[in-house]
């Protein structure tokens, strides 16, 4: 598939006219031939899956232009759609190849008529299968920038604390809603291809602690004892055909691509899925789930959840902003 194909389609349905759609600016431009960072990026990623899997590329664009208007929540929608692309060309990137070239990879693989996760690859002769979330955050971000004392886990404080501060709550349940989605479909692809590891894989912004804490914290944590999630017996829900999560610190530079502003901590283009630098992916295991093989950490760009990766790293109760913070990577 040549680029220029792809260009071409892109700018057949995405309209060009604001507010027809929010990615009118990059269509315009694309017809007169001035190919921007992001839709360059887009096209690259797209190219790539679409060797994989034919009919792909047009499939995602049909679904982008399916979202018609200006506004917050088209915006978002096309976010989550973006975000599949950027995980989803990281794992064909990454699969292993038959002796005739086939690339070992399906889209939304599984029983027909069942729901199925994002795809299934094969990297290192082991099979896994990955189902893809992105949770809105900008309106949520917005009370990250205004609100000086931001809770990241269930943190029991009296009514007078609470009462005296203005707080941002927890960002959990969105995790919560990803992991009993990914669990269902999961658990109906494990019928499909028993062996293969199963992940949920979160693409946040650049606060990855919010989702850490939301699994990890000791007093709330949805992969710990005293999770906040019950089940009608009062014991804690469990995600037993979710194998792991894995949580990538992206969203945020799709956005900046999306706004024409510059990628920070060393990357030059958007949706490009393996990188050596910092911020790294990280790797969290259920502690009911197989446990993924270090033979599958290089080909998902991933590191195991370690304490020395810094303060953003670790399940936290709360985090108070100081006045002047830095906000470059908030939405």
């Amino acid at each position: 598939m040549q680029p220029s194909e792809l260009v071409a389609y892109f700018c057949k349905m995405i309209p060009q006219k604001y507010p027809d759609h929010m990615f009118c600016y990059f269509s315009a431009n694309a017809a007169k031939g001035n190919i921007k960072p992001f839709v360059f990026g887009l096209i690259q990623a797209l190219g790539t899956i679409e060797d994989a899997s034919p009919e792909y590329a047009f499939s995602m664009i049909d679904r982008m232009a399916s979202m018609p208007g200006a506004g917050e929540k088209q915006y978002e929608a096309l976010l989550q759609i973006l975000c599949e692309i950027y995980v989803t060309a990281g794992a064909v990137e990454a699969a292993d190849r038959t002796g005739d070239g086939k690339i070992l990879f399906a889209h939304e693989p599984g029983q027909k008529g069942k729901k199925n996760p994002e795809f299934e690859s094969c990297a290192n002769e082991v099979w896994y299968a990955v189902e893809v979330k992105t949770p809105e955050l900008i309106a949520y971000s917005r009370q990250r920038q205004s609100k000086s004392y931001q809770f990241t886990a269930r943190v029991p404080v009296t009514t007078d604390f609470r009462d005296s501060i203005e707080t941002t709550n927890p960002r959990d349940n969105p995790v919560k809603d990803f992991l009993i989605s990914a669990n269902e479909k999961l658990q109906a692809y494990a019928q499909f291809r028993s062996d293969a590891f199963r992940i949920l894989t979160l693409v946040w912004d650049d606060f990855c602690q919010e989702p850490i804490a939301a699994l990890l914290n000791p007093l709330s944590g949805l992969f710990t004892d005293r999770s906040f999630c019950k089940a009608k017996d009062g014991k804690p829900t469990t995600f037993p055909f979710v194998d792991a999560v894995e949580i990538c610190r992206c969203q945020h530079q799709i956005i900046r691509s999306t706004r024409e502003e510059s990628m920070i901590d060393g990357e030059l283009l958007p949706f490009v899925y393996h990188h050596q630098g910092y911020p790294p992916k990280v790797l969290i295991d259920n502690p009911i789930g197989r446990r993924i093989p270090d033979i599958l950490l290089a080909p998902l760009n991933v590191e195991r959840l370690s304490p020395v990766m810094g303060a953003e790293y670790h399940p936290t109760d709360y985090i108070i902003w100081l006045s002047g913070r830095n906000s470059d990577k908030q939405q």
